[in-house]
């Protein structure tokens, strides 16, 4: 048992000493406290994945994320938000066997003062999936996680870029 407390120590200790922190809420200015999410995907068109993943990041950093641009001291606008697929592997029947998953954005963050934060930003994220033809339906179901992976990574980019500037 003092065996595993000391490992347990010593685990802690390399840890805090290689710098790695748990991810906490983010710090960000007063100005960002109530922000309002816009997605331009299009009128009448559903927010893309992005689009319904920042709110969450948002809330999750103790921001207040409103339904009202008016009560919002921020705005997130994601201009563009979609994704695709590459093949990067095919075996000698040229079935392709590999692809890498791609899904990137462009924001632009405004205070509700009108003055521009952030200007129109690009940000993206890809994976690789493999494919096997016999399992097509878990291959359809690995993208859509995996689409909804960088669009949570995608999120937090953007929390963090949002902490890093000054308004």
């Amino acid at each position: 048992m003092r065996w595993l407390n000391t490992t347990l120590l010593g685990l802690v200790a390399l840890l805090a000493g290689c710098g790695f922190h748990l991810r906490g809420q983010a710090e960000l200015a007063p100005e960002l406290r109530v922000i309002y999410v816009r997605s331009q995907q299009g009128i009448g068109m559903p927010p893309g994945v992005l689009g319904r993943k920042l709110p969450t990041v948002l809330a999750s950093n103790g921001v207040t994320v409103t339904r009202d641009p008016t009560q919002a001291t921020a705005i997130v606008t994601i201009l563009n938000e979609g994704g695709g697929r590459r093949t990067m592997a095919a075996d000698r029947f040229d079935v392709k066997r590999e692809y890498s998953l791609v899904y990137s954005a462009v924001y632009d963050v405004k205070l509700s003062d009108g003055r521009v934060l952030i200007g129109a930003e690009g940000i993206s994220a890809n994976r690789a999936v493999l494919f096997d033809e016999n399992r097509v339906l878990g291959f359809e179901a690995a993208q859509e996680s995996l689409t909804d992976n960088m669009a949570e990574d995608m999120a937090w980019q953007i929390v963090r870029r949002l902490q890093a500037v000054k308004s």
